[in-house]
């Protein structure tokens, strides 16, 4: 992980906050569709985002207004403020970062999808703390990467478990011994980049050391997001990727809860 502040500790601070702000769920795709066509009622918003409810949608642009992603011109009519202008420089970060590291049976997928499974990796209490633990201090057994991150033993297997998942830390050893250290996989010491988009972001975003307010829905939730994007042809090709069959719509009571998958 980059210094960019004579704070280290700041510094992770100020990712961890990028990544809770941007990471709820339909954030990206409301910002780059209407970064897309420009000025847009909420029933056009709806119509371009079919999966998502009507209720639903309501909500999630009350929730960017209030979070200062997006400012209401006129009555029903939604734009960008020039904070949410600012996430498009995260997200070609997030994207580039995904095309070159993530290749594998990833090609076909669009710009938005690449931004919400970067975002889906680094999200979660610990992710960052851990990468950056590896990235300041090189290979460490389980008991010195768990102190350094700050982490309870069952949070930190969890995230671990995850890290290894998500192809961001290796095991150097086949074994899971004492001895046994941690690293950091090509993909996740190409992350550079992505950490300082995110953390100039987050010093636009909160001046303070605030956290924003998240929601609490069920984890799996998130499975159901990621299949409804691919399931609609009327959404924009741009945008998404989709397979051919059209499947009904993701109901509002699923859609209108809005935190992401990975946590704990």
């Amino acid at each position: 992980m980059p210094v960019l502040s004579t704070t280290p500790t700041r510094h992770t601070e100020l990712v961890d906050q990028a990544i809770a702000f941007l990471s709820p769920r339909w954030t990206t795709w409301t910002l780059q569709t209407i970064q897309q066509h420009g000025p847009m009622h909420l029933a056009h918003i709806n119509s371009t985002l079919p999966w998502v409810g009507v209720h639903a949608m309501a909500q999630i642009v009350r929730r960017m207004q209030t979070s200062g992603l997006l400012d209401r011109p006129q009555v029903g009519v939604y734009d960008l403020t020039p904070l949410a202008h600012d996430t498009q420089h995260v997200h070609r970060a997030l994207s580039a970062w995904h095309r070159n590291h993530l290749a594998d049976g990833t090609a076909s997928l669009a710009e938005a999808e690449r931004v919400e499974d970067s975002l889906g990796r680094l999200r979660g209490k610990g992710t960052i703390p851990l990468l950056h633990a590896l990235a300041q201090h090189g290979p460490l057994p389980n008991g010195a990467l768990r102190t350094e991150a700050a982490l309870a033993t069952g949070s930190f297997h969890y995230r671990i478990t995850q890290l290894q998942t998500d192809q961001l830390i290796t095991r150097r050893s086949p074994f899971s011994g004492r001895g046994s250290e941690y690293t950091l996989t090509p993909a996740a010491r190409g992350l550079t980049p992505v950490y300082a988009e995110l953390a100039e972001f987050a010093r636009k975003a909160h001046p303070t050391t605030t956290r924003p307010t998240q929601l609490s829905p069920p984890a799996q939730l998130a499975v159901q997001a990621s299949a409804a994007t691919r399931r609609s042809p009327a959404a924009s090709p741009e945008l998404f990727s989709h397979v051919p069959d059209s499947q009904p719509r993701v109901p509002a009571y699923v859609t209108a809860l809005s935190r992401p998958s990975r946590t704990r």
